[in-house]
């Protein structure tokens, strides 16, 4: 239950767009086990700072209480610039910052949590992605094209891709209405910088509205975790 628990935080923490087209938005989402709503996400996206948050709800809140923030200032084209990573379970504290210096093919790293760690500094290829940025950056690619779009990530001093593909287009409902979506299909690596998580991840997107309305995870033993948007903007 512990490590269920804890992958529900970045299912939302799976990406090339300007972020103008998305000013001031807010999504919440319910995230179920079973039948049984566990905890609930937000993501709050401006065209600066992309933040999400993540946190455990009734029976998740009781069996293991969990918070998580993650916070992404980005650039005019959604690429990160700096990144803080906080989460606490039960009275345990974590957190940790990153900063992108693209033009140095830098990557600045620093332990804040539980006790501050001296920095440690990555060379890597640009450009890259952190795990909240590629998510939404990944609302805007043109998936009409059939192409399989692998996308740059760092995690945890290493440069990775997750790949992302349509996997069908139809009619959904959702509350009440009939939506055209797509059904995406994602790889993410098996490395996080907050947890271990589903490898495979399907995401319901709103092909008019251009943002998730469903998550679907695949977990080992546990079974499936989904995440459902809270109302429709």
């Amino acid at each position: 239950m512990k490590f269920f628990l804890k992958t529900s935080v970045f299912i939302f923490g799976l990406v090339l767009f300007h972020i103008s087209t998305l000013l001031s938005s807010e999504y919440l989402y319910e995230i179920f086990y079973g039948p049984f709503k566990v905890g609930e996400a937000k993501i709050i996206i401006n065209s600066s700072k992309y933040t999400g948050i993540v946190y455990t709800v009734g029976i998740g809140n009781t069996i293991f209480p969990y918070y998580a923030q993650w916070e992404t200032w980005v650039d005019e084209r959604g690429y990160p610039k700096k990144t803080i990573i906080y989460s606490k379970e039960k009275e345990k504290e974590r957190q940790k910052m990153l900063i992108f210096e693209a033009q140095k093919t830098l990557v600045r790293y620093q332990k804040l949590l539980p006790k501050k760690r001296p920095e440690k500094t990555f060379s890597l290829s640009f450009p890259l992605y952190d795990e909240l940025s590629s998510f939404i950056a990944s609302w805007r690619l043109n998936y009409s094209l059939g192409k399989t779009y692998q996308l740059p990530l760092y995690v945890e001093g290493e440069k990775h891709f997750v790949e992302i593909k349509l996997s069908k287009e139809g009619v959904c409902e959702f509350e009440t209405q009939k939506l055209n979506c797509l059904e995406l299909q994602v790889l993410l690596p098996q490395k996080s910088e907050l947890l271990k998580r589903s490898h495979k991840v399907f995401v319901l997107l709103s092909k008019e509205k251009k943002y998730p309305l469903e998550l679907r995870g695949e977990l080992p033993i546990i079974g499936t975790l989904v995440g459902k948007i809270k109302h429709l903007n």
